[in-house]
C-alpha cells in the first residue's frame, strides 16, 4: 500500500510526502524482513530525490536499494541513477552485470542503462542508437520515452515528437515500466513537459496545451525543477 500511495503522490510532485510514506514502509520491511519489498521502496525514494535534482541522496537511496536486492529492475533503476548522478563508471558495472544474462528484458535493460549514461555525457546521438538497440530486443515504454528525450537533446524534434506521442498512447504501460510489479506512474507526466519541448522546437502551437497539461498534472508539486 505504501508503494501505491507514494506512487500517487509521486505522480502529483509530493514528493517529500511520497518519501515519508516510503520510508515508514521500509521502517515496516526492516523489523519483518522483507528486503525485497525494502529494496523497491528505496528506488523509488531514489526517483523522487533525483526528481528535485538532489543527486548525491539519490544515490545514496539506489545504493541501499543494492545492498538488499539484485532484481533486475533495482539494477536497472539504480543504473538510471548513478548515470543521472555522473557515476558513470559504476552505472556501466550494472549494465555489464544485465547484458551478462540470457533473457530478453535484462539485456534490454543494459542497452537503457548505457544510453543514459551517453546521454548524461552529452553524446545524444550514440545515446538514441542504445535506445533502438534496446527497442530491437524489447520495445518497453520506458525505452520508447528515453529515446524520445535522446531525440529532443539531439534537436531531432519530430522524432522526438513521435516517440513521445507513443508514450501516452501507450500510457497504461507506464504503470509497471520496470516490467516487475512496481508501480511507476509518477513517470508519466513529465511526458507532456518533454513532448511540450519538442512541440516548441517544430514551432507548433500545441506546445502551450502540452506544458499546460504537465502543469495541471503537478499542480500540487513540491521543490519540482521541471515546474
Amino acid at each position: 500500500a505504501a508503494t501505491g500511495l507514494a506512487d500517487l503522490a509521486l505522480f502529483q510532485g509530493r514528493t517529500k510526502e511520497a518519501v515519508d510514506l516510503l520510508e515508514k514502509g521500509i521502517a515496516g520491511d526492516t523489523a519483518t524482513g522483507f528486503q525485497a519489498e525494502a529494496a523497491r521502496k528505496h528506488t523509488m525514494i531514489s526517483a523522487a530525490l533525483l526528481s528535485r535534482a538532489e543527486a548525491r541522496p539519490a544515490v545514496a537511496a539506489a545504493d541501499h536499494a543494492l545492498a538488499l536486492s539484485k532484481r533486475n529492475y533495482i539494477l536497472l533503476s539504480a543504473g538510471l541513477t548513478l548515470a543521472a548522478a555522473g557515476e558513470e563508471k559504476r552505472a556501466r558495472q550494472l549494465a555489464t552485470s544485465l547484458a551478462s544474462q540470457i533473457e530478453p528484458e535484462p539485456r534490454s535493460f543494459a542497452k537503457l542503462v548505457e544510453g543514459e549514461v551517453l546521454l548524461h555525457q552529452g553524446q545524444a546521438g550514440e545515446a538514441a542508437v542504445r535506445f533502438r538497440e534496446a527497442g530491437d530486443i524489447v520495445d518497453t515504454w520506458l525505452g520508447r520515452y528515453l529515446l524520445g528525450r535522446a531525440y529532443l537533446e539531439a534537436g531531432a524534434f519530430t522524432e522526438a515528437d513521435s516517440e513521445l506521442e507513443i508514450c501516452l498512447k501507450r500510457r497504461g504501460e507506464a504503470t509497471a515500466v520496470f516490467l516487475d510489479d512496481v508501480p511507476s506512474y509518477h513517470v508519466l507526466p513529465p511526458v507532456y513537459y518533454y513532448l511540450g519541448r519538442a512541440q516548441e522546437g517544430l514551432g507548433s502551437p500545441k506546445a502551450a496545451e502540452s506544458y499546460r497539461r504537465f502543469v495541471e498534472l503537478r499542480a500540487a508539486a513540491d521543490n519540482d525543477p521541471l515546474v
